[in-house]
């Protein structure tokens, strides 16, 4: 019966090894764990020869992304989100291809590992109760855990980027963003139809960026999260261009706009957080707001490095995100924490500060768990978490000779080594083939949908003139002296 489960012979990791234990689960979440004997009744899952590990939690992410892959390349941000995101598009795409984008996603993001995934939510010209419908659904047919973020913004684009004069006209090409109190009615709908802390669903609340929200709307958004008990993430300094607009707004950074605001503590999550400054770091410590780092899309668009190791050192909580598919297209979460994990290592500190591998496995899963305002419910195996598991296959050749088991995980092993996803006590992937949906036929679907929409995705007349205008604008940027330098140049 799905969400009863008796997973006997596996190992769990321990410091570096394994230890062997069986694991009860009942009702979706882990009840005990160590020698035990099954109950009558209960299916049991051979786990001999594996480990037992947490899923990964992938904290953020874009699923309006899913059909963009291979689109774009050597884009920085401010351009790429002209075509990323369809600035200009005034319909929304129908329910179908929705809910076929997202399924497209998920199923990558379980057979990769990911058992929760935090889903910044954008839809271009704006998120619906309609739009909204089959994101939800196609999370639960699949089942794979969900933590929606509904990623809001009462600001045009153009109008978030230091432009100035020159930024009036091109405005009128934009989609009009929605009212305030229309974003207010949207969250209550969905926090009322969807958001049940005891599924697999919850809602959260995304404001996209400070410059690209009113302080209106940045305070009513954190009204309402604090009202239900939800997370609220935003992008916050993923470009220098975003560091001087911050600049040019207020005189100090977003973060110290955000801290000013009071909207800084541990529902919040600042994502990316390239372009910091030690008292940017201080601030995140002393409000103990957490960061999501999105290292994968922050190479691909060029953005910069994010000072992690001095988070770490300032005992700043940190997950790891994918970010969307547009800019991070495998969606892999080992992959992403094989990249944290070896990064990080040449910024010049103390090699006894350089990132462990299982540094790098925390961030991807306890640390997102937090992020996601899930702590001690994914992320961990432990009496009482949801039952979100991984099955790694010990006769793998990345196992073999056997050292350490979260090093050679991290740095060896691959998606491939899963022998069992299982969410919620389900087994959603089993040697590779989700069991949840027909993946043969989401193929077909998608191949159709492609057919049917070629060249959907060209950038219309507007967005085209855009493009000059916003390329101008980042080389301006680029030309600017800075107090803080986030690249890794200038090269030799």
């Amino acid at each position: 019966m799905a969400g009863n489960l008796f997973i006997r012979g596996g190992v769990l990791s321990g410091e570096g090894g394994v230890t062997a234990a069986d694991v009860m689960v009942q009702g979706g979440r882990i009840t005990a764990i160590g020698h035990l004997d099954p109950p009558e009744g209960v299916q049991v899952v051979d786990a001999s020869g594996c480990a037992i590990i947490p899923g990964f939690v992938n904290a953020h992410a874009h699923s309006g992304e899913n059909l963009n892959s291979g689109l774009f390349e050597n884009l920085p941000l401010d351009l790429w989100f002209l075509h990323s995101h369809q600035v200009t598009r005034v319909d929304p795409p129908s329910s179908q291809e929705i809910y076929l984008r997202t399924l497209l996603g998920a199923v990558q993001m379980l057979k990769t590992g990911t058992t929760c995934v935090g889903d910044f939510l954008y839809e271009a010209p704006k998120i619906t109760s309609a739009t909204l419908e089959p994101v939800v659904r196609a999370y639960r047919d699949i089942g794979l855990r969900l933590t929606l973020l509904l990623g809001v913004a009462d600001m045009p684009y153009l109008e978030s980027l230091p432009l100035s004069d020159r930024v009036t006209a091109a405005t009128d090409a934009e989609a009009a963003a929605p009212g305030t109190q229309e974003v207010m009615d949207l969250i209550r709908h969905a926090v009322l139809t969807y958001h049940d802390p005891r599924s697999l669903v919850r809602i959260g609340i995304g404001p996209s960026a400070p410059q690209r929200c009113t302080p209106e709307m940045l305070d009513q958004t954190m009204s309402l999260a604090q009202e239900f008990d939800l997370v609220w993430h935003t992008h916050v300094q993923e470009t220098k261009s975003q560091a001087c607009t911050a600049q040019d707004r207020h005189g100090h950074s977003f973060v110290q706009y955000l801290a000013k605001r009071g909207l800084l503590g541990p529902r919040t999550s600042i994502v990316h957080g390239v372009w910091l400054d030690a008292p940017d770091i201080s601030v995140l410590e002393a409000t103990g707001c957490n960061m999501i780092h999105c290292p994968a899309s922050n190479l691909r668009l060029g953005d910069g490095v994010s000072p992690v190791p001095s988070l770490r050192r300032h005992h700043v909580n940190m997950g790891l995100g994918t970010d969307g598919r547009g800019c991070c297209e495998r969606l892999d979460m080992l992959e992403l924490a094989r990249l944290t994990g070896t990064l990080h290592k040449v910024w010049g500190q103390d090699y006894t500060e350089w990132i462990t591998a299982a540094d790098a496995h925390a961030m991807a899963t306890e640390g997102g768990a937090r992020c996601l305002g899930l702590e001690g419910e994914v992320g961990s195996i432990a009496t009482g978490a949801w039952a979100d598991l991984l099955l790694v296959d010990l006769q793998s050749l990345a196992f073999l000779p056997r050292h350490d088991f979260i090093r050679q995980f991290i740095y060896g092993s691959d998606s491939g080594d899963l022998r069992a996803v299982i969410v919620g006590g389900r087994i959603v992937v089993d040697h590779g083939r989700v069991t949840t949906i027909d993946e043969a036929s989401l193929r077909n679907d998608i191949a159709s949908l492609t057919v049917a929409r070629t060249g959907a995705d060209e950038p219309d007349a507007a967005a085209v003139a855009m493009r000059s205008m916003v390329g101008e604008l980042w080389r301006e940027c680029e030309r600017r002296q800075f107090p803080v330098r986030s690249y890794l140049g200038p090269l030799p």
